[in-house]
């Protein structure tokens, strides 16, 4: 689920940046959380649109079905996650996904 949310955005970065620019993609761990985030240098999402890029079939492009974002988020809720946005117009945007670590718990047998 994680690997599709990852290609989505990574998708979306690119087809934002049709002459080329830069796309960052980071990891990190903060306040308990994995974070993954996805950054470009694209024109950026103007600010009426940022409030419904996460709705069904809302898109800023010409083509797509406007599910890609919709989504992401309806995934990383079901995990426990969420999802933060943010854009400058002009300058690019950045999309970061929260994820609960996983604990792993080994049960050890009879003999340790």
């Amino acid at each position: 689920m994680v690997k599709q949310c990852l290609i989505n955005l990574v998708k979306n970065s690119v087809e934002a940046m049709p002459e080329g620019g830069r796309l960052v993609v980071r990891t990190a761990r903060d306040r308990g959380r994995v974070v993954l985030e996805v950054e470009d240098t694209g024109p950026g999402i103007p600010q009426e649109a940022r409030e419904k890029v996460f709705s069904p079939f809302f898109s800023t492009k010409g083509k797509g079905s406007g599910l890609g974002l919709a989504m992401i988020k309806k995934s990383l809720d079901e995990l426990g996650g969420g999802v933060e946005l943010a854009s400058r117009p002009g300058e690019g945007t950045r999309v970061s996904l929260f994820l609960p670590p996983q604990q792993a718990v080994a049960k050890a047998g009879p003999n340790g």
